[in-house]
């Protein structure tokens, strides 16, 4: 007798059945986590989900004091830094022992003074669900995020950013001109 099995191909039939967890089918940059990776995840089942998709990490901080520090400030005593390219998930650990620190937030942006030029490593090429990545232009921001979303900087640091409150997402930019673009995205909720 014959059986085709979707997950585990066809073959003879056998006594006992394995299940395959299905893949994950994008990594899509979200509010709430990385598509199907959502925040509150203990470290090694997102660092596993992410490098099944794009391999191993390429950075890992190991866990570290939540002050200040090259990631921000995060919650918590101890955060945790684990990157891939210009993607860097943010793990905290605020009384969770039994998680072992968890998911807390992302940055997807360039590293100038690692990436010169400001690529992407990696070429993950992640977006959100509006279509807004990296390299993505102020005037394409505007229409994809809407009304609520809010240029600031200063033209004497040359530093600028914004906010889109209703889409979740902040970040950083090259300019304020439309024609600038996008060189750093998370979501609102966040380290500082």
């Amino acid at each position: 007798m014959l059986m085709c099995v979707l997950l585990t191909g066809c073959g003879a039939a056998q006594d006992s059945t394995t299940t395959v967890p299905a893949p994950l089918v994008k990594l899509a940059l979200s509010p709430d986590g990385l598509g199907e990776v959502s925040f509150g995840l203990a470290p090694d089942t997102v660092v596993d989900d992410i490098a099944a998709l794009v391999g191993g990490p390429d950075l890992d901080s190991g866990w570290i004091p939540s002050e200040p520090n090259a990631y921000g400030s995060c919650p918590g005593s101890t955060m945790r830094a684990i990157g891939w390219g210009s993607l860097v998930t943010i793990f905290i650990d605020d009384g969770a022992p039994d998680l072992g620190g968890y998911f807390y937030t992302y940055t997807y942006g360039y590293d100038f003074s690692e990436n010169e030029g400001g690529i992407d490593p990696r070429g993950l090429d992640l977006t959100t669900e509006q279509g807004v990545g990296l390299g993505t232009t102020v005037a394409a921001l505007r229409s994809a995020f809407g009304a609520d979303m809010v240029v600031e900087g200063d033209a004497v640091l040359d530093v600028w950013s914004f906010r889109a409150v209703s889409a979740g997402f902040r970040g950083l930019l090259s300019g304020s001109d439309d024609n600038d673009t996008v060189t750093l995205l998370q979501p609102l909720d966040g380290c500082t």
